[in-house]
């Protein structure tokens, strides 16, 4: 995982403006169905493209969430074998 870097100065900026935007009704992405930076053809196809990518997401977190706990598992299995082979080879004695 990477971890995002960004001065707080810039990001305050940009949390202003998006607020400035927000309570002044200027903030129109849809406006004249200007979509340039998308590549559905209509604001219908990029809304169910957004609910595939959501149930996606969910998928994935449901896998992922399955793969932690087969590995908290695994982590418990390994603990107690490591303990039992620590108390088998404390109790050999050089000779």
């Amino acid at each position: 995982m990477r971890e995002i870097r960004i001065k707080e100065a810039t990001f305050q900026s940009y949390a202003a403006e998006l607020t400035k935007n927000a309570t002044s009704g200027q903030y129109l992405p849809l406006q004249n169905n200007n979509m340039a930076y998308s590549r559905a053809n209509s604001t219908n196809e990029l809304r169910t493209s957004i609910f595939e990518l959501l149930e996606a997401v969910e998928v994935f977190q449901q896998v992922a969430q399955q793969d932690a706990d087969r590995l908290k598992k695994m982590g418990a299995s390994f603990a107690k074998q490591d303990t039992s082979l620590g108390k088998q080879v404390n109790q050999l004695e050089v000779r």
